[in-house]
């Protein structure tokens, strides 16, 4: 009896499994790509530069990039840039070693501090520039244009993109007298992640060139529809 059980569940299984194999292979499906973009305007502005200093005594090049810290502070502040504008937590401590020919000579350590400068308007942003070159901070190294609306504007592009799958996925059917039918699956290629609009230095010469333009945040997105009869 036990046998007799077994065995007509296993074949009542290898039926349930062969019966919805077949049907997998009946069901019609298209996958299509959308993508979208939004455009904005940078509305944040960045910078970063870095302090250095070369010596053999830790206390004294700790002290000597406090001092240059400050004072590009006391430049920023001076022209209305925010404290809480400037971020200067970032400090690497490396040896300082020079060759001459073959020879490896460790001179001392090397004391070095990123500071980041963020604002809100281009007058700052241009402003906070030539202060700092002023003062003759010149290792500046990384400029960014960004938009404090990027993750509204990625949800827009979002929406934008399953719209745009949606039209080209109709347009395809009906040339083959097909409609669609239910969404099957929806992926989302983008990441979200919106790249800030970098500049090198060779744009910081005259304050006139800072030209922020427009940037975009693009969205791209992969749907699978069901198809049917057109009726």
């Amino acid at each position: 009896m036990r046998i007799y059980f077994l065995v007509l569940c296993l074949c009542l299984t290898g039926y349930s499994f062969a019966n919805d194999h077949s049907k997998g292979r009946q069901l019609r499906s298209i996958e299509v790509s959308g993508v979208a973009s939004v455009m904005s305007v940078p509305d944040r502005f960045s910078f970063t530069m870095s302090v250095e200093q070369k010596g053999r005594v830790a206390a004294e090049l700790n002290k000597a990039i406090v001092d240059k810290t400050n004072s590009i502070v006391q430049a920023l502040v001076k022209i209305g840039v925010d404290k809480k504008a400037v971020q200067s937590l970032q400090v690497q401590f490396n040896p300082w070693v020079e060759y001459n020919g073959k020879n490896r000579e460790q001179k001392g350590f090397i004391l070095s501090r990123r500071i980041t400068v963020t604002v809100r308007t281009l007058a700052e942003y241009e402003q906070s520039i030539d202060a700092v070159l002023n003062i003759g901070i010149n290792n500046i190294n990384q400029f960014d244009f960004t938009n404090s609306q990027a993750a509204e504007n990625y949800q827009k592009a979002l929406k934008q993109a399953l719209l745009h799958a949606k039209s080209r996925a109709t347009k395809m059917v009906e040339v083959l007298g097909l409609k669609l039918g239910k969404v099957i699956s929806i992926s989302e290629q983008s990441s979200g992640q919106v790249m800030p609009m970098a500049f090198n230095t060779r744009q910081i010469q005259a304050s006139e060139s800072y030209q922020p333009g427009e940037m975009s945040t693009q969205a791209t997105v992969k749907v699978v529809f069901s198809l049917k009869e057109a009726s």
